[in-house]
């Protein structure tokens, strides 16, 4: 049986957002799978840019407390707390192109000082942790490669064969170019494409593969049904991208039309109030007008009438109703009538006022 082969080829750590990485957990599921064949050593396979402390000292500690004897390999770029698992190798090797990279721990922190002060004992906690894993697997002293973390260090392979960190370079890239050292970290990636073998490539990609929703493809997935997996993944981003314009119009169409629903509504609601409002005038005014023209009030008492009316119809229409008609003092002049009872009285001004508040009181003079 051939020697069985473990891959760390994501980040170190699973990405609680999206659900990509490798969890400690899920590379002990693996290293149990190989413990379980019966072999006597297992190859890791390495590329990732890091991750998660934690994670990758637990991976480190997976490695080195197995019955099994453990081959690192830097087949890429061997960054961060990636370095922890690949440290645990007995033979640590690493291509010719490839790099490693170790640096101090960083994190996030708040609150109060005594927080933050808490946070940067913590992490001085971790550095030193680092270093002192370094410095016993390299033979380098701990001061050494606290300097190396400190600036952040960025070593070839011969560079790392030459510190302790790697054991030798893996023999079948002795030829490749290493790249030069002042590349960018940005660029390592895409220089790193164009020399992985076919399977290791394929064996980068997987993860991104996932996270597309590819879930089928794997290592032993051929180019052809690759390629057919990717058409049908864009397929399906482009039937749920047509789905979702169809719906975002929809939405639209639906909004315009609410929006002219409620402007009719408010509008008919404008001319009801308007229709009430005017009829409720007419009603005020009809009502004023009457109580003038049957004698019940003056003219000059309607705008008082009025205001009464239209703050409370009801209560003014039924005092009006209950209202007598005025008689006018002419009137009362003009109808007095002569008969043998009535007492004619002089027609002089005190007459003239006796017989009027006579007739005002119903009484016969």
């Amino acid at each position: 049986m051939a020697q069985p082969t473990l891959q760390i080829y994501s980040a170190i750590g699973v990405n609680a957002q999206d659900g990509t990485g490798l969890s400690a957990a899920q590379f002990g599921a693996q290293l149990a799978q190989a413990e379980a064949t019966g072999e006597k050593r297992v190859a890791v396979r390495i590329n990732s840019g890091g991750g998660n402390w934690q994670e990758g000292q637990s991976m480190y500690d997976l490695l080195k407390a197995s019955a099994l004897k453990v081959d690192t390999y830097c087949v890429g770029l061997v960054a961060s707390a990636a370095t922890l698992p690949f440290m645990a190798g007995n033979k640590r090797l690493i291509a010719a192109h490839g790099k490693l990279m170790i640096h101090e721990c960083a994190s996030v922190a708040q609150g109060q000082v005594a927080d933050l002060e808490n946070a940067i004992a913590q992490q001085k906690a971790i550095n030193d942790s680092m270093a002192q894993l370094y410095a016993s697997v390299s033979g380098q002293t701990v001061e050494k490669c606290a300097e190396l973390m400190k600036a952040t260090t960025y070593l070839d392979s011969e560079q790392a064969v030459a510190l302790g960190f790697a054991t030798g370079i893996m023999p079948d890239t002795q030829a490749t170019q290493a790249p030069p050292a002042d590349m960018p970290a940005a660029s390592l990636h895409s220089y790193y494409a164009t020399i992985l073998s076919a399977a290791d490539m394929k064996n980068l990609l997987i993860p991104i593969f996932a996270a597309a929703g590819m879930l089928t493809v794997t290592a032993s997935t051929s180019d052809a049904d690759v390629a057919t997996a990717v058409q049908a993944a864009f397929t399906e981003k482009d039937k749920a991208k047509k789905e979702a314009d169809e719906a975002k119009a929809a939405l639209a169409t639906a909004t315009a039309a609410l929006a002219a629903a409620e402007k009719k509504c408010a509008d008919m609601e404008e001319e009801d109030a308007k229709a009430k409002a005017e009829a409720a005038t007419a009603a005020v005014t009809a009502l004023v007008k009457s109580a003038v023209s049957a004698g019940k009030i003056t003219a000059s008492m309607e705008a008082t009438y009025t205001t009464l009316a239209t703050a409370d119809l009801a209560s003014t229409k039924a005092v009006l109703d209950a209202m007598p008609a005025r008689k006018s003092i002419a009137g009362t002049i003009t109808n007095v009538e002569a008969s043998a009872d009535t007492k004619v009285i002089p027609l002089t001004a005190g007459g003239a006022m006796a017989e009027i508040q006579a007739r005002l009181a119903g009484a016969t003079i």
